[in-house]
C-alpha cells in the first residue's frame, strides 16, 4: 500500500445509531478517512431492525448484517448491544461485498464479538492485512467472571484473532500493557482516541432538558457514559451527600444506559435519590446539549487493579467541550505528560473518602478554576487528539501493516 486512496474495510459489531465508544471511533475514522481521498466502507451487526441493510451515513457506504440479538448478560456487563453474526449467509454476503470493493486493508474494532471471525476469515480468504483496534480489555468487575474471561480471552481469541492480525491499535497505556500481557506476539501501537469537537449546543435544546429535568438553579455533576461494573458511579453518589451538606441544592446527572443498579440502589439507601437523575440512552445528537446542562463532569472508569486507568471517550470528549473534568486515570495514560492534574484534569483515585468530597466542593465552588481548566482541556484535545492527527497514525499503521504481510509471505514462498 501508498499513500495513494486506498480501499478500506471497517468491521465494527456497533455503529451509529449504536451509541458506544467504538461506533464513535469507528464512524469517525471513517468520515476522517473519505476527507483524506480514501474509500472506506463499513460492515456491522444490523442489531436495530428499524435500521437499513444498506445506507450511504456522510458518504460512507454501511452494510448491516442480519444479526440475532442476545439477551443482557451479567458476565458481559448487560450490554444491550450483543449479537450473532456469523452464519453462512452473512459470510457469503461479505465476500461479495469484499469483490465488489477489493479493499487493500480491514480494520477491526473489538476483538471479542463475532464479527472478529469474519474478519479473520476475509484476511485469509483474500490475503489482506489485517489491524485491530482493542477499545475495551476483557476484564470484569466480578473476579468470578474473570475466571471464565481470561482464558477465552488469552488462549482462544489470541490464537483466533489477535495473533492473525498485523497489528493491535491501543488507544492508551493502560491497554498497551494489557495487550503485552495478553497477546504478547502481535505488534502494538499506541494511537490516542479521536475525538470530535462538539458544535455549540442550541440554546434552545438546552433550555429544553434544564426544564426537562428541573436543574434551574441547581449545580449539576454530569457524569456521561454507560453504567456498567467498571463504571458504576459508586464514589461519585456516595459523596453527594457531603457534597449537598456544604452546597446545598447539587444534583448528579447520569447519561447513558443502565447495565447495573448499583448507583440507583446506593441513591436511595443515602437518601438522595431526588438528586441523581438517570436520563438512560440518549442519541448522540443530543450529547452537547447534556454537557451544556453542566458544571462539571465526572465518572471513574477502573480499568486497572495497579491505578492505571484512563479517562473514558466520554470525558474526554467533555474536556473537548471546555468542561472541567475529575477523572481517575494515570498522569501519562493518553501519552507522556498530556493530562496535567489541576492544569487540564482534576485526578483522582479509587477509595479516597472525605478526600473526594473535598475535591468536588472544592471545584464546585471555584467558577474561575473551572474555567481555567476547561480552557486548558479543550486546547489538549484539539492539539493531541484531533481526527487528523490520529487518521495519519492509523494511515503509517495500515502501510506498515502491508509491508509486515508482504515479508512474511515472501518468506513462506
Amino acid at each position: 500500500m501508498t499513500d495513494s486512496s486506498r480501499s478500506v474495510c471497517m468491521f465494527s459489531n456497533m455503529f451509529p445509531p449504536v451509541v458506544s465508544g467504538s461506533a464513535i471511533q469507528s464512524s469517525s475514522l471513517a468520515r476522517e478517512l473519505l476527507v483524506r481521498g480514501h474509500r472506506p466502507f463499513v460492515i456491522c451487526a444490523r442489531v436495530d431492525a428499524t435500521t437499513a441493510q444498506y445506507e450511504e451515513l456522510d458518504g460512507v457506504p454501511v452494510y448491516r448484517l442480519p444479526a440475532k440479538r442476545l439477551p443482557k448478560l451479567p458476565i458481559a456487563m448487560n450490554s444491550p448491544w450483543l449479537s450473532y453474526t456469523f452464519t453462512p449467509s452473512n459470510i457469503r454476503r461479505v465476500e461479495e461485498i469484499f469483490r465488489r470493493h477489493r479493499p487493500e486493508v480491514i480494520h477491526l474494532h473489538n476483538h471479542m464479538f463475532d464479527l472478529s471471525l469474519m474478519a479473520v476469515r476475509m484476511r485469509r480468504r483474500f490475503a489482506i492485512p489485517l489491524i485491530v483496534t482493542l477499545h475495551t480489555m476483557i476484564r470484569h468487575s466480578n473476579p468470578l467472571y474473570n475466571v471464565l474471561l481470561y482464558p477465552v480471552d488469552r488462549l482462544v481469541l489470541r490464537r483466533l484473532v489477535t495473533e492473525q492480525s498485523e497489528t493491535l491499535i491501543c488507544p492508551d497505556d493502560n491497554i498497551i500493557e494489557y495487550a503485552r500481557v495478553a497477546f504478547p506476539r502481535t505488534p502494538r501501537a499506541m494511537i490516542p482516541y479521536g475525538i470530535d469537537i462538539l458544535d455549540e449546543a442550541d440554546p434552545v435544546e438546552v433550555e429544553h432538558f434544564r426544564n426537562a429535568y428541573g436543574l434551574e438553579g441547581k449545580r449539576v455533576i454530569l457524569s456521561l457514559g454507560h453504567v456498567h461494573g467498571l463504571r458504576d458511579r459508586r464514589e461519585l453518589v456516595a459523596a453527594l451527600p457531603a457534597v449537598r451538606e456544604v452546597l446545598g441544592d447539587v444534583v448528579v446527572l447520569i447519561v447513558g444506559d443502565e447495565g447495573v443498579d448499583t448507583p440507583r440502589k446506593l441513591a436511595a439507601e443515602l437518601g438522595v435519590s431526588d438528586a441523581v437523575i438517570f436520563t438512560g440512552h440518549i442519541p448522540r445528537d443530543q450529547v452537547a446539549a447534556h454537557l451544556a446542562l453542566a458544571d462539571v463532569e465526572m465518572h471513574l472508569f477502573y480499568q486497572d487493579s495497579g491505578g492505571k486507568d484512563s479517562l473514558g471517550m466520554a470525558s474526554l470528549e467533555a474536556m473537548g467541550s471546555g468542561l472541567a473534568v475529575i477523572g481517575a486515570a494515570h498522569k501519562d495514560t493518553h501519552g507522556k505528560g498530556l493530562l496535567k492534574d489541576g492544569e487540564n484534569v482534576v485526578l483522582v483515585r479509587r477509595g479516597m473518602g472525605k478526600d473526594l468530597e473535598k475535591v468536588i466542593v472544592d471545584l464546585l465552588k471555584d467558577r474561575v478554576r473551572r474555567e481555567q481548566i476547561g480552557q486548558a482541556a479543550h486546547k489538549l484535545i484539539r492539539d493531541h487528539f484531533s481526527w487528523n492527527r490520529i487518521c495519519q497514525q492509523t494511515l503509517d499503521i495500515y502501510d506498515r501493516a502491508g509491508k509486515i504481510l508482504q515479508n512474511a509471505d515472501g518468506n513462506n514462498q
